[in-house]
């Protein structure tokens, strides 16, 4: 008992490193704009009078998390004029933090009942700076600390985003039950001032403070080498017969198609640029930088794991948040639905439950510190869908009056713990498949392969709801975590295997 008590007095230790505290108030300012164009601004939406279809619709917005990929080899690798004095991570995280401020300013001062475009295009702008944001804070995270410490780092991280959940999302809807919508975004920008600060006091990662941003000329040249432009005009038509058909047959079913046209849009935008690259002698400088920028880190990522491992990796990353996304879009709403109040779900979802999230979050750092990720993804997985099971079993009280709030807390006990458990360990497991050579785009892409898909199927909530209830809705979310369960009881047992 003795020794047990030491190896976890030993494991949370870890926290005190001066190089793991500033990533709770790195994961702070990441954290808080995240429910003000999402999850908060969907209780300001449904309070306006906004429908639910139309609600689910503006969490599209999402998309610029999810979309991220596409810039970061630009955070990666252009150095800002003055702020890049402060050091490549630090001054895009600084520029970030500036254009989230600014955009919870703008939206504070709109009224989304007659100004609903408006609200949208500021809640995308918002959450453009908020991802690019992620992306530098990610890549600070990891070069930062060392690969036995990524366990910790990220549940420091994970501990300070849910404390922001807290503020942005009891927080706010306390502020706008008392005060109103507009003081609520204003005193959430001040909060956000945490940010800028935390940056001026902390050090560029020494990686990045004395080493080169350039990629070596040799590889470039052989990955380009190794490009046909017959291969690229194949992709270009069979990603454009692709998004034709996904598009013609989401028309046909009455949904909206906007989702298939940005994302193969911008594949074939890409696809179409790197062939013209090929063919243009003029742009061969352009093709050298996009081969650095990104082909070799998705090649580097190939290589290191082999295709064989690499795409079950990248199928479990598209699969294993997609139940917790598509039940976290339609939470608010669910509880205005069963006729709890705003300081209700404050108190008991965004307080205590968020509390909950850090104590999972905490334990999730010490299981990866001493396991595994994959076993605590594991576990926060079953525990997420068994969450969304009991969702539905408190949706099939019915309607009329809203259920005792002893319900709504056991359902959001549960449903948090499994968050911070499953959050934490699937952050370490991303950071330890990236290379610290590429660590800004890799870890990028694989958040536009688990944010893009979730988001996107997220977004339909309101139309599932509409047409088959709350209960089939909590039941379908739970179903979503079967695949990725079988995808991690594979790689777990590949691993045992080559452990032996």
């Amino acid at each position: 008992m003795r020794r047990a008590l030491r190896g976890w007095w030993q494991s949370l230790a870890v926290y005190a490193d001066p190089r793991i505290r500033p990533m709770l108030f790195l994961g702070f300012a990441a954290g808080l704009p995240f429910p003000l164009v999402l999850t908060t601004l969907s209780a300001r939406l449904r309070q306006a009078g906004i429908d639910r279809t139309t609600i689910g619709l503006f969490s599209l917005v999402g998309l610029a998390y999810s979309l991220k990929f596409f810039w970061s080899p630009v955070v990666d690798r252009v150095r800002l004029p003055a702020l890049g004095n402060l050091g490549q991570r630090r001054s895009w995280i600084l520029l970030a933090q500036v254009g989230v401020v600014a955009g919870l300013v703008a939206m504070a001062s709109l009224d989304p009942a007659s100004a609903a475009h408006g609200m949208a295009l500021l809640a995308t702008a918002t959450a453009f700076c908020a991802a690019t944001q992620d992306i530098a804070v990610d890549a600070y995270r990891i070069e930062s600390v060392e690969a036995s410490g990524q366990g910790a780092a990220a549940a420091a991280y994970q501990i300070g985003y849910q404390l922001a959940l807290i503020c942005a999302g009891a927080g706010a809807l306390v502020a706008a039950s008392h005060l109103g919508w507009t003081p609520a975004y204003l005193v959430m920008a001040g909060c956000m001032m945490l940010g800028p600060v935390t940056v001026l006091l902390i050090r560029e990662p020494d990686r990045l403070g004395t080493g080169s941003l350039r990629a070596d000329p040799a590889l470039v040249r052989a990955a380009i080498a190794r490009m046909r432009p017959t291969v690229l005009v194949v992709a270009i038509a069979s990603t454009a017969l692709v998004g034709t058909l996904l598009a013609f047959a989401l028309v046909a079913a009455k949904e909206s198609p906007l989702v298939v046209e940005v994302v193969f849009g911008a594949l074939i935008a890409l696809e179409i640029g790197l062939l013209s690259m090929l063919r243009v002698p003029a742009l061969r400088p352009a093709l050298e930088t996009l081969t650095a920028s990104v082909v070799l880190p998705l090649a580097e990522f190939l290589g290191r794991q082999g295709v064989r491992v690499a795409l079950p990796i990248l199928a479990l990353i598209v699969l294993y948040r997609l139940n917790y996304m598509t039940m976290g879009v339609a939470a608010n709403t669910f509880y205005l639905d069963l006729g709890y109040t705003l300081d209700q779900i404050a108190l008991v979802s965004k307080l205590y439950g968020v509390a909950l999230t850090l104590g999972g979050a905490v334990f999730a750092g010490w299981l990866v510190r001493r396991l595994d990720p994959l076993p605590a993804m594991l576990l926060g997985l079953v525990m997420l869908s068994g969450a969304n099971l009991f969702y539905g079993y408190i949706a099939g009280f019915g309607a009329g009056s809203a259920p005792d709030i002893a319900w709504l807390a056991a359902a959001v006990s549960f449903d948090n713990v499994a968050n911070g458990i499953a959050g934490t360990a699937f952050i370490a497991y991303m950071s330890s498949l990236t290379s610290k050579q590429y660590t800004a785009t890799q870890y990028a892409l694989f958040g536009t392969l688990w944010s893009l898909p979730a988001k996107s199927i997220a977004s339909q909530w309101g139309r599932i709801v509409d047409a088959w209830g709350y209960p089939s809705f909590f039941v379908y979310t739970a179903a979503m975590g079967l695949p990725a369960l079988l995808l991690i009881l594979w790689l777990m047992r590949r691993m045992s295997a080559r452990a032996r």
